[in-house]
C-alpha cells in the first residue's frame, strides 16, 4: 500500500544564484590611491563583460536559455518574440504544470505557449482526430503513449536525429519511457501484416520517434477512500485477494450506503487495460496470457472468464454507482472525490486528479490491482511506462519553436517545474530528488525499474489494440453493467468474434 503526504501543494522551491561578477571591480574601486587607473580599468572591463554577454558560449542565446542552461538575465535583458505557439492537451489536473513551463520558457526565449484543454479523453480524441483529418493540428499537441501513434501519418516531428545529437539529454529520460515511443522491428512486423495500417505505417525505419514523453507511470492502481473505510469499519491496507476486496466492498455498502467501487464505464479499455488483463496474467501465467491474446484460448474458459464475470458479480451486488455505464474517467474521479465511492480504479496519473479535486493525501490509500485466490504469480510487479507524450506538429508554421519548448519541458529544469505543478511523475531520471515534491519524490521511489515478462512483451499485449474483438469486449462489458446480457453470453459473443478474425487473417 501506498499513501502519501498531505502537503503536496506546496510551490517547488526555486533557487537563485547571485551574479558576483562585479566583486573583482569593487576591490579596485577600494583602491583610492589608483582611483584614475580604477576609472579606467572599470570602463574597459565594462566593454568586456558587455562584449562576453553577446558570445554563444554563456548560455544567453535562446536555444541555450531553453535548453535549461542559461545564465542570470535581468528582466531587461529578456529576450522579444512575436512567436505564439499552441498546445492542446485533455488532462485538466497536468495544465498547471504546462503553464508553469510554458511561463519559465517565455523568460527564457519570448515565445508564447498557450495551452488548451479539451476533456474528458474521448472529447479530446474526436477533437483532434477531426483536426488532424482537414490539417489543422496546433503547434503541439498532447497524444497517448506509444510508437508512431499520433503521427498522424508524418504530421509528427521525428525526434530520433534531436536526440542522437545529445546524448546526455536523450539518456536523461527514463529508459522504458523513452523506449515505449521508439518504433521496433515488432512494431514494423505487425504494421506490415496489417491491412487498417496505412502505406506511411508500414514504411517506417527502426529507432524512429514521433513523441518524447512527459511522464511515467503504470495503470493498475487501486485508490481508497480511507475516510470511508474507516467509516465503515473497513482495514486501510492492500487486500489480498479479490476475493478479500470485494468482502470489503460490501462491508462498505451494508455499512455506509456508499458504493464500492467506480470506474469510467464509459471509456473504451479503462477496466480491460488497467486491470483484467494483469489480473488474467496473474491468475494464469504467462503461456496462458499469451494463448488468450493469440485466440489460441477462449474467454468462456473458466479460467478467463472472470473478465466478464467481475462485472456481473459486482453489478448484482449493487456494488458500483448508478449510471456508472456512462460516467467518463473525470466522473467517476470525481465521484470517489466525493466520498459517493470507496474505491476507484485508475493509475500513478490518477492521484493528480484527486488532489485537484481537493483529496488530502492522508484521505487516500493506494495499491496494486489484487490477485485472485489461487492465482499463479499473485505478486505480479509492472515496470513504469510512459503515459502521455508531446507531440510537435512538423508541417506547423513554427517548428523550430515548437521542438524548443520540447526541448526545455523534457530537460530536468523544466521536468521539475512540470511535475511540482501538475503533481505529475516525470519522464526524466530527476537527479537531485530533492526537488520534487515530497509525494511526488515517494510514488517515483515506489516504482520498480526492473524489466520483467510483462513489461518486455509489449508485442503481446499491444494486441488488445489489434485484434478487434476488444472492441467488443467494451460493448459487451457496458452490457452486463446495465444487465441485458449475462457473463456467460458475453464471452460466448466476444469468442464468435475472435474466432472469425482469426480465420479471415490466415
Amino acid at each position: 500500500m501506498l499513501s502519501f503526504a498531505s502537503n503536496m501543494d506546496k510551490e517547488a522551491k526555486r533557487k537563485n544564484d547571485n551574479n558576483k561578477q562585479w566583486g573583482e571591480l569593487d576591490e579596485v574601486k577600494k583602491k583610492k590611491s589608483v582611483r584614475f587607473i580604477a576609472l579606467t580599468v572599470s570602463i574597459v572591463f565594462l566593454f568586456i563583460l558587455a562584449a562576453c554577454s553577446g558570445g554563444s558560449g554563456n548560455g544567453n542565446t535562446p536555444k541555450e536559455k531553453a535548453s535549461g542552461n542559461g545564465g542570470n538575465g535581468t528582466a531587461s535583458e529578456a529576450p522579444k518574440s512575436d512567436v505564439k505557439l499552441t498546445m492542446w492537451g485533455f488532462k485538466v489536473a497536468f495544465d498547471p504544470g504546462f503553464k508553469a513551463v510554458a511561463e519559465e520558457f517565455k523568460k527564457k526565449t519570448g515565445i508564447t505557449v498557450e495551452t488548451q484543454v479539451t476533456s474528458p479523453d474521448d472529447a479530446y480524441s474526436q477533437k483532434i482526430m477531426a483536426a488532424s483529418a482537414v490539417s489543422d493540428l496546433p503547434d503541439l499537441y498532447l497524444y497517448w503513449n506509444g510508437p508512431a501513434s499520433g503521427a498522424f501519418d508524418g504530421t509528427a516531428f521525428e525526434w530520433s536525429q534531436e536526440l542522437n545529437a545529445d546524448p546526455d539529454w536523450k539518456n536523461g529520460f527514463f529508459p522504458a519511457a523513452l523506449n515505449g515511443q521508439m518504433v521496433a522491428q515488432g512494431h514494423i512486423d505487425n504494421w506490415a501484416k496489417d491491412e487498417k495500417a496505412s502505406d506511411w505505417m508500414k514504411k517506417r525505419q527502426v529507432g524512429e520517434i514521433y513523441g518524447l514523453p512527459v511522464d511515467v507511470g503504470t495503470f493498475y492502481t487501486v485508490y481508497g477512500n480511507a475516510k470511508l473505510l474507516k467509516e465503515a469499519g473497513v482495514s486501510t491496507d492492500a487486500p489480498a485477494t479479490v476475493e478479500e476486496w470485494i468482502e470489503r466492498m460490501k462491508t462498505v455498502k451494508d455499512k455506509t450506503g456508499k458504493s464500492g467501487l467506480v470506474f469510467s464505464g464509459n471509456t473504451d479499455s479503462v477496466y480491460e487495460n488497467w486491470m483484467a488483463l494483469l489480473q488474467n496474467y496473474m491468475l494464469n501465467g504467462e503461456e496462458s496470457f499469451t494463448k488468450l491474446m493469440n485466440r489460441e484460448e477462449t474467454l468462456s474458459d473458466s479460467k478467463n472468464i472472470h473478465m466478464f464475470k467481475f462485472i456481473e458479480d459486482l453489478t448484482k451486488e449493487k456494488l458500483f454507482p448508478d449510471g456508472m455505464v456512462s460516467l467518463d474517467i473525470d466522473n467517476a474521479d470525481q465521484l470517489f472525490a466525493r466520498g459517493d465511492a470507496a474505491y476507484a480504479l485508475g493509475g500513478t496519473f490518477t492521484y493528480a486528479n484527486f488532489s485537484a479535486m481537493g483529496m488530502k493525501g492522508e484521505d487516500i490509500i493506494s495499491f496494486r490491482v489484487p490477485a485472485f485466490e489461487g492465482s499463479v504469480n499473485p505478486n505480479a510487479t509492472t515496470v513504469p511506462f510512459g503515459l502521455v507524450q508531446m507531440v510537435v506538429n512538423g508541417k506547423g508554421p513554427h517548428v523550430e519553436e515548437a521542438v524548443e519548448f520540447v526541448k526545455y519541458l523534457t530537460s530536468e529544469e523544466g521536468m521539475v517545474i512540470y511535475a511540482n505543478a501538475a503533481f505529475d511523475i516525470p519522464a526524466v531520471n530527476i537527479k537531485d530528488k530533492s526537488k520534487l515534491q515530497p509525494a511526488i519524490e515517494a510514488m517515483l521511489s515506489s516504482l520498480s525499474m526492473e524489466e520483467n515478462w510483462w513489461s518486455q512483451n509489449g508485442a503481446i499485449l499491444d494486441k488488445y489494440w489489434s485484434n478487434s474483438e476488444w472492441r467488443l469486449f467494451h460493448e459487451l462489458k457496458q452490457k452486463v453493467l446495465l444487465g441485458v446480457i449475462t457473463a456467460e453470453e458475453a464471452a460466448k459473443q466476444f469468442d464468435e468474434t475472435a474466432a472469425k478474425e482469426k480465420a479471415s487473417a490466415k
